[in-house]
Formats: structure tokens, sequence, C-alpha cells
């Protein structure tokens, strides 16, 4: 059955009437914005011979997002996206002539060639404006933008300096009235927090404030993820709302890299154990231990998964252990960690006074990168007082 939101009719509406090249997307979670948007370009297809381009950073990112909902909203309006779907050109193609293709780009180079008629950027935030520019030079029609508002970036100087041709709409978890009622709930109960940075972005759809934050030695940047002769991984459990997180990474002098991540609700153990054995291997994986069944079940699919040991003050430690780096460095695939740690902030008291916890949000991917490194911190500690570790 297709279910279609506000956010659908505000872009369709925005789409028909011809007067905006740019339409961009900023949304709180679960507001249906990516969903709305692919609903749209999906109805374009059928009816239109147009060439559509869904881009996200990497093939990863797209399997995440973008390719991940597909099935989902073909299957809306009766298609079968596995018979439609081209899986080596990553390209769906309709009856009407019209096509639509998922590409990654991660070289301003690669965005030179091609033309198409509609482009759709998911995730804006984490693409660089160079790259975005070069494609909308070669788009003859409108490009869709969409992101979470963690912070400002050239989408709303888009959306400022080309006011006249650039509709900004704004949408949160309210304008979907599919959203099941325990997550409605779950983002309700984040209302009160301290600083509320959460409550802003994913619940009102508004920009994010970044002060007070905890990590201020990070930055994303490319390296070659597979140079290192030693990993860390580190997982957090999550389901519905919270979410699934795993993360790799690697330690080269006084550098921490943030390599791979894994990140998602509603994953199973079983759907998500091989997707670790992929990139841990028969490495280690530290693990929350709040889910012993969890562990053993990770274990009887092969993943080398061990318990981390938390006590009083073990997030501080790990804190302070993150900050100890000169520089931590993500990944450019790693977007939800990027995101983590441009808003994990300290908490605050009635009055304002940062206080010397931080608020448990945007944490699960830093929950990850504590639980990789906890063999680092024992080893510093024994190191400070004169013990030879194990």
């Amino acid at each position: 059955m297709l279910r279609l939101t506000n956010v659908f009719k505000k872009n369709a509406e925005a789409y028909i009437s011809g007067d905006y090249k740019y339409i961009v997307n900023q949304g709180g979670s679960r507001s249906s914005k990516t969903f709305s948007i692919l609903q749209l370009l999906v109805e374009i297809a059928r009816k239109h011979a147009k060439q559509i381009d869904v881009v996200g950073i990497s093939v990863p990112h797209l399997k995440r997002g973008a390719l991940n909902d597909m099935p989902k909203v073909m299957e809306g309006f009766g298609l079968d996206f596995d018979a439609m779907f081209n899986k080596t050109d990553r390209h769906i193609k309709f009856p009407s002539g019209g096509v639509i293709n998922f590409i990654a780009l991660d070289k301003v180079g690669t965005a030179h060639g091609g033309a198409r008629d509609i482009l759709y950027v998911n995730e804006a935030n984490h693409h660089k404006f160079p790259i975005v520019e070069q494609l909308m030079m070669r788009t003859s029609g409108t490009t869709f933008i969409d992101f979470n508002p963690t912070s400002r970036f050239w989408a709303h100087d888009i959306v400022e300096k080309q006011a006249h041709e650039a509709l900004l709409i704004k949408s949160t978890y309210k304008d979907n009235q599919f959203c099941p009622p325990n997550i409605v709930k779950f983002i309700e109960s984040k209302r009160g927090d301290g600083t509320n940075n959460f409550w802003r972005v994913y619940g009102l759809g508004e920009i994010g404030i970044s002060e007070g934050l905890v990590f201020n030695n990070w930055e994303v940047a490319e390296f070659d993820k597979t140079r290192f002769a030693e990993y860390r991984n580190g997982l957090d459990w999550g389901f519905s709302n919270d979410p699934f997180a795993f993360v790799r990474l690697a330690i080269e002098q006084d550098t921490l890299y943030i390599c791979e991540e894994i990140y998602g609700r509603e994953m199973l153990n079983k759907d998500s154990a091989p997707l670790v054995k992929a990139i841990a291997g028969n490495e280690a994986v530290f693990c929350d231990s709040a889910e012993p069944k969890s562990i053993a079940e990770y274990k009887s699919f092969g993943v080398n998964a061990r318990a981390v040991k938390k006590g009083a003050g073990s997030v501080e430690s790990g804190i302070k252990k993150v900050q100890s780096y000169t520089k931590v460095i993500i990944h450019p695939d790693c977007t939800n960690a990027a995101d983590e740690f441009a808003n994990y902030q300290w908490k605050v008291d009635k009055n304002g006074n940062q206080l010397p916890m931080p608020v448990d949000n945007f944490n699960h991917i830093i929950d990850g990168v504590r639980y990789g490194l906890e063999n680092d911190m024992k080893y510093s500690n024994t190191k400070l007082l004169g013990i030879r570790p194990f």
C-alpha cells in the first residue's frame, strides 16, 4: 500500500510547480524526508524518461541508506525492486525510459562527467561542496537535498543566496503520520535533556548548537583504511530506540583513526554478525557487557566477541583516553561517527554551568570507540603504576 506523508506532498508540490531549482529538506529523525524523496523520484521515473542520480558518499553509505529503503519504496507502487535493479551498474530502469542511478562520489574529478535531469544529494552535510557543485552544474532540472541539521553547512548558503529558486522544507517526526508510537515516545523523551542538542536536531529539525562539545581534537579526512598493521574493534548494542553501532579503529603514533562503521536500527544479531565478521575477521571485538546473551550469540556466529569491563568512572576514563590523542581522524565513510563527534556534549546544570559528565546522546559510535580502546587504556594505567601488562 502506498503511504504518503506530508513531506512527500510538500516536495511533490514544489517539484510540480517548476519554481525551484533546489528543493532542500532539513529534517529531524523519522520525518520521512529520505523515504518521501525516493517515493517522488520513483513516481517521476515511472511516468517520464528522466535520468535521475541519487548520490551517496560511498557504496556502503548508499547500501545503508537510499538503497536499503528502495525495496519498500517500490513495493508501495507495486514494483519489484529485485527484478528491476541492476546490481552491477546500480540502476533501476523503468518502462517509461526513466532511469534512477545510485552513484558514489569521493573525488571532484568523478563528478565532471555525465549529465542528468534530476539530482538527489542524500545526507548532504557529509558531501564536500566542490563535488556537489560540479554535479549541480551538470543537472538540467531539479536538485533535491536532504540532511539532519547537526550543524550549519553549504546547503544553508544555497537557500539564503539563491532564495528566488531554492525552497527550504523543514520537517519533524510530526510530519510523518506513520512514525511508530514507540519511536515518537523515544524522540519526545529527549525533550528536556541538558544541552538539548538532540532535541533541537532530531526532535525539532533545527540546526544544532555546537557549544560545550566533549571533543575538539577531531576532523574528517581521507586516508588509506587498509594500511595499518593492527586494528581495534568496538561494538555498542542497540535495536529500535538506540542504534546498533560497530566501529573499527587504528592507532598511528599519537593519532587515532576511525576506519569503518556499521550503524543501524532494528538489526538482528544474525544480520549484523556477518557484517562485523566481514570487517573484523578473527580479531577481537570488544562489546558492551550489558548483553551477555548477544555476546554468546555473536560467538556462535564466529565473531571473536569479548565483553568489556565497565565500572564507576569508565565513561569518563574512556573520554579522557580519546581526548589524549593529538588528533582523531574520521574517514568520510563514517558519517555517523562524524555526527556524534560534532554533537557529543557535556551536561549543564539549571544555571547553564557545565558539568563533568556527558549528555547520554550522540554516543553509540563513541561508546564503541571506548570499548575498542579497552586494552590500550589498561596498558596506559599499568604503565603509570610501573606494572608490566600481561
